[in-house]
């Protein structure tokens, strides 16, 4: 079980273990901080809080799961098992129930009292094209009229005016709710927090059958019931030890529009139209954290590729027994695979790299022998220089499924997909040079203490 109890709690223990740096020098939430994460986002850098914002008292949390290594803490798991896509407890639900104890105490502004969003949070600008500051780790929560279950997921806002909040709602289930709220013309009540256990956040965005409540999920993962507390303008339950709350109402006969953000594919990309918030309240337990997610990162990166790892690793295992390993490439948001296999059957090979394109999230796969390490992107290069030939070992599968977020697909996001062939042709001749094992055991640790100079 957990010992881990909100974001500022795992900040401690990131903060204990080396995996959180401290960044004292004021720095402007319009680019500089984004500038920042981007760069240190780009290497195995440790997570930055951002003690102090240009024209805002409150600190601002990034980079927080831009390691594997932080994703595994975070999910309370080995960081194999991150990378073979299996995750206990995966299936598991524990309902969320009310906090017994006294909630945190709060300190609550209300639209009453005058607000502006951009003054109290420190919302980033993050892209030159970006048409304003956007919220992008807000867990916005919302109650299904059809059914009473709570509805909650991961969504983009944009900051619209000193109370005014557009939400870009596309995914089910609170795209399906908001659907829903504008064929009756009935205002929908929103809650979003911000700064919340990471397992909830990484909950969130996962796929759950309808009326599943995500906290639930998040429940099963942490092998305890989420604590929820009750809003205070609106009828909704909330993750009790968030660090922020933005609560409001959505009136679906309003005007909607939408603007641009620099998305996870590293373009920006606006939609037809998404409704606005207008925000009844905002409360901040003591010295809150504001948490940032930057969109085009290895911290969305690693999120999007675990999402689709547990999805895909697992089914491709069973299908192809002799797989030796699967590498979801960093930097193709899950899109690109290699995969190691221990077998000369080229039937078998073909149908290994065929299944893998068959996924809508997979757009490239390379398939390499079991000398080669799927994970070590000179090796497999190497394999593609020296063990494939284009017109023997090269699939190609045109205008199939693929992912929304690639720009370059077409209608109905229809894409074209690769399959490469980098095994030996035949074992004789193709033999990697070696050393003997006993040399390589003798110098292992001697190599090991030279790196680490």
């Amino acid at each position: 079980m957990r010992a881990i109890r909100g974001l500022k709690e795992f900040a401690l223990v990131l903060e204990d273990q080396g995996e959180l740096q401290r960044v004292s020098l004021p720095l402007d939430p319009r680019y500089e901080i984004a500038a920042l994460l981007s760069e240190m986002g780009k290497r195995e850098a440790p997570a930055l809080l951002f003690e102090k914002v240009k024209g805002c008292q409150t600190a601002l949390i990034g980079n927080l799961l831009g390691t594997k290594k932080r994703l595994a803490l975070a999910l309370g798991i080995p960081e194999r098992d991150l990378l073979r896509g299996h995750l206990p407890n995966l299936e598991k639900k524990i309902p969320p129930v009310p906090i017994q104890e006294e909630p945190p105490s709060r300190t609550l502004l209300t639209a009453e009292q005058g607000l502006d969003i951009g003054e109290v949070l420190p919302v980033l600008t993050h892209y030159v094209r970006d048409s304003g500051p956007y919220i992008t780790a807000g867990i916005t929560s919302a109650r299904d009229p059809r059914d009473g279950t709570m509805g909650r997921g991961l969504h983009r806002m944009e900051i619209r005016g000193k109370e005014a909040l557009g939400i870009s709602l596309l995914n089910p289930p609170l795209a399906d709710i908001y659907a829903y709220h504008r064929k009756h013309g009935t205002k929908m009540e929103v809650a979003t927090a911000i700064g919340v256990d990471p397992v909830i956040l990484f909950a969130t965005v996962l796929k759950v059958p309808q009326g599943t409540d995500k906290l639930a999920v998040a429940g099963g993962l942490m092998g305890e019931a989420v604590c929820t507390e009750r809003a205070k303008t609106v009828d909704l339950e909330v993750p009790a030890y968030s660090e922020i709350i933005i609560e409001g109402v959505i009136d679906p006969m309003s005007e909607e529009r939408d603007g641009t953000l620099g998305e996870a594919s590293g373009y920006y990309m606006s939609f037809s139209s998404s409704p606005t918030i207008r925000v009844t309240a905002i409360s901040f337990r003591e010295d809150p954290y504001f948490q940032a997610i930057l969109p085009w990162s290895l911290e969305v990166d690693n999120l999007m590729s675990l999402i689709h790892g547990l999805h895909f690793i697992p089914k491709m295992m069973k299908e192809i027994p002799s797989l030796l390993d699967i590498h979801l490439v960093p930097g193709t948001f899950g899109s690109h695979v290699v995969m190691s296999i221990e077998s000369e059957n080229r039937a078998e090979i073909r149908r290994a790299l065929t299944l893998a394109l068959s996924f809508t999230s997979i757009k490239k796969a390379v398939i390499v022998n079991g000398d080669i390490d799927p994970r070590d992107s000179l090796e497999v290069e190497w394999a593609l220089a020296t063990r494939f030939q284009a017109d023997r070992d090269l699939i190609v599968i045109p205008c199939v499924k693929g992912q929304p977020i690639d720009p370059s697909s077409g209608e109905g996001f229809g894409t074209a997909k690769l399959g490469m062939d980098a095994t030996r042709p035949r074992k004789e001749g193709f033999e990697k040079v070696d050393f003997p094992q006993e040399i390589k055991g003798r110098l292992g640790s001697f190599i090991e203490a030279i790196r680490k100079e």
